[in-house]
């Protein structure tokens, strides 16, 4: 046994946004190089983390990806578990059915010949509006490519409940990407993440750290983000009451929800990676702390948990 492993480890997927462009709004370090990015992407595999989570707009996450793989290859080693995704199709052009999945099928492809790889165990659709755009085509091609083998499972990448409540209403994805951290409950509340877990779909958390946000100074926020400064203030007084760090208070109170079977979490640096592995290895919230995140955190502006309206 690998005494590197770290207990908790393989409920981790390694979030490659960072590592192939600029992403969040609290990366204070910029895109690390490529040798640094493989650093990482080695680290993690080494130490437990057997999933990579990537897309054809992380920039050249894919191929760092895939250069990852050729290395294991030539050593004779497991491979990791790859999700990708599909970028959004666009909704301005009048496609037919037949061009919608020759559009599908390249932009598969494409990111095979990048991974290096002949299937892809994850394929998310990257928009969720493609659940139903051209009446369900997009869907109707990545379901061919999984019924062809190309893909093992398929999903979606969601902002809302309501786009939890369309995946749910079309019972054919495997694997839903959610959003869910220590001040976004809305699936919680909702009671939308125990649906769900009912309908025996495969459960991703991601936005742990709501891209950095959690990390920023209340009073450096910009003027599109003041509505966050309440909130962040109230996070940083319970971490000075807990004595728990702000990413170990974000990180535990996801780990620990019972619905949810991964968690993604990126990075731009190993010493960064070193600590969430490090967070995972300790004991649960109390009840006394996670009823005060409830309660701190119980009705939050859709503005500040949902990135796609920071504007």
């Amino acid at each position: 046994m690998n005494n590197d492993l770290q207990p908790n480890s393989s409920k981790l997927i390694l979030g490659t946004a960072q590592l192939g462009s600029m992403y969040g709004i609290g990366n204070k370090t910029g895109k690390p190089t490529k040798q640094q990015a493989l650093e990482i992407i080695r680290f993690a595999f080494a130490r437990g983390i057997k999933t990579l989570d990537t897309a054809p707009g992380y920039g050249d996450s894919e191929s760092i990806i895939g250069e990852f793989i050729n290395e294991q290859r030539k050593i004779q080693q497991n491979l990791p578990a790859i999700i990708t995704k599909i970028p959004s199709v666009n909704l301005s052009s009048s496609y037919s059915s037949e061009c919608i999945d020759i559009l599908i099928e390249k932009s598969i492809h494409t990111s095979l010949n990048q991974l290096n790889i002949e299937t892809i165990d994850v394929c998310l659709l990257h928009h969720p509006k493609d659940m139903i755009s051209y009446k369900g085509q997009v869907v109707s091609s990545v379901l061919r490519l999984k019924n062809e083998g190309v893909i093992k499972k398929i999903g979606v990448s969601v902002y809302t409940p309501e786009e939890v409540k369309m995946a749910v209403s079309l019972g054919c994805f495997d694997v839903i990407q959610v959003p869910i951290n220590i001040m976004d409950h809305r699936l919680l509340h909702s009671g939308l993440l125990h649906d769900l877990y009912k309908s025996k779909i495969d459960i991703y958390a991601r936005s742990i750290y709501l891209q950095g946000l959690l990390f920023l100074d209340p009073d450096d926020l910009p003027p599109y983000l003041q509505c966050a400064k309440k909130p962040l203030e109230n996070l940083r007084e319970l971490s000075s009451q807990t004595g728990l760090s702000v990413s170990e208070l974000s990180m535990l109170f996801v780990r620990d929800i019972p619905e949810i079977k991964k968690m993604v979490i990126g990075c731009e640096t190993k010493s960064q990676l070193k600590r969430n592995l490090q967070i995972m290895t300790l004991p649960k919230l109390t009840d006394d702390i996670i009823k005060q995140i409830h309660l701190l955190f119980e009705e939050m502006p859709e503005k500040v948990v949902n990135p796609t309206q920071w504007k």
